[in-house]
């Protein structure tokens, strides 16, 4: 960008940031709002939250069981006494991800989402964004079947597919200088590979800090209403693990390595 006047502007501003007249270059464009969440974000967050309101408030307890019970993921389902279900066998390992143990479990895996889910849409769009939360949502409970096959234990909760949105994230956000403060700028930046994932600095600490953050929750309770459940850190890493691994299938970014 160049000034238009024969002598450089001490002060010239534009949308892109302040040009430095002796350089002529332009600095880096102001940062984005940290929490620009995308209307993807926005729809998943308000249907959370309407299904817990109306669990906390609205819905008779024999309604919620019923609800919790269909909607949750039950590894009995699949190998056990619940073998014959074969609907909810089909349509649980997505619907539980939009129910909750409780306002706290909610608000946590929201704020979550909203962090890491944020620089995936804005990369990916908001399509291939459903088609990546159904699947990370259905490794991660498959995962946690794995570890539980034939248990009649209830799975709930959005925190596997948000592990496998944080999972892609690891993929680009601390490629460049975006970063997790710069959403928007950190969605354009190359994808690294596998390798180059595993030997960023940033990167390997923040799996560490996800790690650490497990095992501290893995003593909470956030099963389904009067039922206390612990965390399912199975779900957790197999949602990671599919998010990080198959990242690559759903991003549209050229620049990128494999």
């Amino acid at each position: 960008m160049t000034n238009e006047r024969d002598e450089p502007d001490m002060n010239p501003q534009s949308e892109a940031g302040p040009v430095d007249p002796w350089r002529g270059e332009t600095e880096p464009p102001a940062r984005e709002p940290l929490f620009n969440v995308p209307p993807a974000i926005v729809f998943i967050v308000a249907v959370t939250v309407l299904i817990e309101v109306l669990v906390s408030w609205v819905l008779d307890d024999s309604v919620v069981q019923a609800l919790y019970y269909y909607g949750g993921f039950v590894p009995a389902r699949y190998a056990g006494s619940l073998s014959g279900e074969t609907l909810p066998a089909f349509t649980s390992p997505i619907t539980y991800a939009f129910l909750h143990g409780g306002w706290e479990h909610l608000i946590f895996n929201d704020i979550w989402l909203a962090v890491f889910g944020t620089p995936v849409v804005l990369r990916i769009g908001s399509v291939r964004f459903a088609l990546f939360w159904i699947v990370t949502s259905v490794a991660s409970a498959f995962a946690f079947d794995l570890a539980n096959l034939g248990v009649e234990t209830l799975l709930v909760g959005a925190s596997g597919a948000i592990s496998g949105l944080t999972g892609a994230a690891c993929r680009f956000v601390w490629s460049g200088r975006g970063g997790m403060r710069d959403p928007a700028l950190a969605a354009l930046q190359r994808r690294l590979s596998i390798m180059e994932t595993i030997q960023n600095r940033e990167v390997l600490m923040f799996i560490a800090f996800w790690l650490v953050a497990n095992v501290v929750l893995a003593g909470l309770g956030v099963g389904a209403p009067g039922q206390t459940q612990a965390i399912a850190w199975q779900a957790h890493l197999g949602g990671f693990l599919a998010g990080f691994l198959l990242f690559p299938l759903f991003d549209p970014v050229r620049d990128a390595a494999a």
